[in-house]
Order: structure tokens, then C-alpha cells, then sequence
């Protein structure tokens, strides 16, 4: 009976901590962005918390929409293989 009760999510399931989502390839971070705003959440609120599901640290930062793009790029390139040592390269 406990192990269904943990299944259910009743209150007898014992919390987990939270943790941050896996970093996602395809996250639309505009359309996540506008989604939250349209819920209620404040501007900086909603960038936080697309960043946040984008795998990005939080912390005691704010992020802008703007900023966290650049980032999930800058990391695309660098997990692509775009960021080689210059004398990696063949001239």
C-alpha cells in the first residue's frame, strides 16, 4: 500500500529535493518566456525560470531573455566543436 501511496503523490510519499531540470537542446525560449508572462510572472520572473529550465545556474543572477539565448548558442558551438584551439586547425 505505501509503494502505490508514493505512486499516487499522496502526502505520505516521501519529498525529494528539487533539482534543476537536464538541459534541454530545443527549449523555445521565447515562446516559454511569453508563456510565463501571459501566467502572471513578472519579466525578470519568467526569464529566471526559462533559464533555469534551459539548465542554466540562477543563483543570485537575473537573466534576460537576450543573455540566456546567447549563452544556449555559445554552448551549442562549443558542444558542436565550434571553439578549436587555432593551431587545432588546418590552414
Amino acid at each position: 500500500m505505501a509503494a502505490s501511496a508514493a505512486v499516487s503523490g499522496s502526502a505520505t510519499a516521501t519529498p525529494t529535493q528539487p533539482s534543476s531540470p537536464e538541459p534541454t537542446t530545443e527549449l523555445k525560449t521565447r515562446a516559454t518566456y511569453r508563456s510565463l508572462m501571459m501566467r502572471g510572472l513578472a519579466p525578470d520572473e519568467a526569464a529566471n525560470l526559462t533559464a533555469w529550465m534551459a539548465g542554466i545556474n540562477v543563483g543570485g543572477s537575473h537573466w534576460t531573455l537576450r543573455q540566456i539565448n546567447q549563452l544556449l548558442f555559445l554552448r551549442r558551438m562549443n558542444r558542436s566543436g565550434r571553439f578549436a584551439e587555432t593551431n587545432d586547425r588546418v590552414h
